[in-house]
């Protein structure tokens, strides 16, 4: 017997061959579901627009000296630091959209595993991912740029009032703009990227009770190739940066280019290497109960961890870099003043104006970058919710659990902190010297490391860390053991 012809019928009365493609099965999800990715754009935007208005800041400065306002070499320097701020800023956005997308799409595994049962094909589920980051990058791109602007015309505000820095006015750049406008591009071009991984999702994994996939499964060949041309090549560009800085201040653009090369790499190995540190650290720690089995966990899943661990190492990282660029660059100039006192009398003032600024912007790159850690992380714990009731159905009390997670995250924080420094020791020196190098009476000196960087670091790390897990594990070890054999 034959169906009514009814049912074929599309509801503006087209046949069914006719009608519009099918969507993915289940609601796609809305928009105040994604207040991380929301949160991670909005960061990245912000940062954007603090260190725009920072440079255009800079420029002031600089223009109102009366020795360098006229001077040749500071008007060939202004733009390239200028490029370099926006750069790293998109640069830090990507990365972070990246590990956010990475993150969300690693706990919504099940769920979409779910609408491929129902019907779903991988390519409408890849569109689904990349609308919510479309969406999510544009929302978080506006408030970002508006909030960060407010924010760093607040600030030099205050500090013209305390006559620490001239009166500037109100700066709003015009190319806050475009910086707001790539972000949310880059945002959805990394969700669209990252959508990737849903075409390996297979219906059977709607049935898995893991959201990661298993540790074996980023043993890649190619990875491990692509991490090493990347780290090799920007090494090598690097090198070759600071020694075309002592003749020309462009090589300080190749310096930035190659440092975002080889840092890429690290990024790219992460899961690779990590298990290596993760071996080491269960093995260092076999006698002890909740650290051995925290490293364990944390070599269970390799690439959750590897997430974790570079949210934290980007803030290290930029701390690190600017703090030891700018303390290698005073003491670069100082020594060039004191050799030459005539060509640079009157810099000191404005040097003195640019040291308060840059650190404001060290500072609020530094809490920019946290408050990102801490939504990637806290998201990442949220996602494990089952996973941590499951220890306290097999008798693990609370305290037991909280102790995992703060052995976890004590791992996470120890790696992020030792090649967050190395890294950001090596990318400020560098960026020092590329910068300074043709200027008059330069001299290749060996980094300066503040001695507040490394007490803030290693401080602001832990805080950083503990309070992006602590939280959201109280919260997941609150609800009844029973509630983790449920299907979520």
């Amino acid at each position: 017997m034959s169906r009514p012809r009814g049912r074929h019928r599309a509801a503006d009365g087209r046949s069914a061959t006719t009608a519009r493609p099918r969507r993915a099965p289940g609601r796609a999800p809305r928009l105040g579901e994604h207040r991380a990715t929301v949160g991670v754009a909005a960061l990245s935007a912000g940062l954007g627009a603090v260190v725009v208005t920072g440079a255009e800041a800079a420029h002031r400065i600089v223009e109102l000296g009366e020795r360098t306002g006229s001077s040749a070499t500071v008007a060939a320097i202004l733009p390239v630091v200028a490029w370099v701020f926006i750069g790293i800023a998109l640069y830090v956005s990507a990365v972070v959209a990246s590990n956010t997308c990475a993150t969300v799409i690693a706990g919504r595994t099940r769920a979409l595993g779910l609408q491929r049962v129902l019907g779903a094909t991988g390519q409408q589920l890849r569109w689904q991912v990349t609308r919510t980051g479309a969406a999510c990058g544009l929302v978080g791109a506006a408030l970002g740029t508006v909030v960060g602007t407010v924010v760093a015309d607040a600030g030099l505000a205050v500090a013209a009032a305390s006559g620490t820095l001239p009166p500037l006015g109100v700066l709003v750049p015009p190319s806050l703009a475009p910086i707001g406008l790539l972000v949310a591009g880059i945002t959805t071009v990394a969700f669209r990227i990252g959508s990737r991984a849903v075409l390996t999702i297979s219906p059977l994994r709607a049935l898995e009770a893991g959201v990661e996939a298993p540790a074996g499964a980023t043993r890649s060949v190619g990875r491990t190739l692509t991490a090493g041309s990347l780290v090799l090549l920007g090494t090598g560009g690097l090198g070759g940066a600071v020694v075309l800085g002592a003749t020309n201040v462009d090589s300080l653009l190749l310096a930035v280019a190659c440092g975002a090369l080889s840092f890429s790499g690290v990024v790219v190995a992460a899961p690779v290497l990590l298990p290596a540190v993760l071996r080491l650290a269960a093995a260092a720690s076999a006698r002890s109960v909740v650290p051995a089995m925290a490293a364990r966990n944390a070599l269970r899943a390799p690439r959750r961890t590897a997430r974790a661990t570079v949210g934290l190492l980007i803030a290290v990282t930029l701390m690190a870099t600017f703090s030891v660029g700018f303390s290698t660059y005073s003491v670069m100039l100082q020594g060039q003043a004191a050799d030459d006192p005539e060509y640079y009398r009157g810099i000191q003032e404005q040097f003195d104006q640019l040291a308060v600024m840059f650190t404001g912007l060290v500072g609020a790159a530094g809490v920019i970058a946290a408050a990102g850690v801490v939504v990637v992380k806290a998201l990442t714990i949220a996602q494990r919710g089952r996973e941590l009731g499951l220890l306290r159905v097999v008798g693990a009390t609370r305290q037991q659990v909280r102790a995992l997670v703060l052995a976890e995250t004590t791992i996470t924080v120890a790696v992020a902190v030792v090649l967050g420094g190395l890294l950001g020791t090596a990318y400020g020196w560098a960026g020092a010297y590329t910068l300074l190098g043709a200027t008059k009476g330069a001299e290749l000196i060996a980094p300066v490391v503040p001695a507040w960087l490394v007490v803030v670091v290693v401080v602001g790390a832990a805080g950083t860390g503990l309070a992006a897990a602590l939280g959201p594990a109280a919260r997941a070890v609150r609800a009844a053991p029973v509630a983790a054999l449920r299907y979520e």
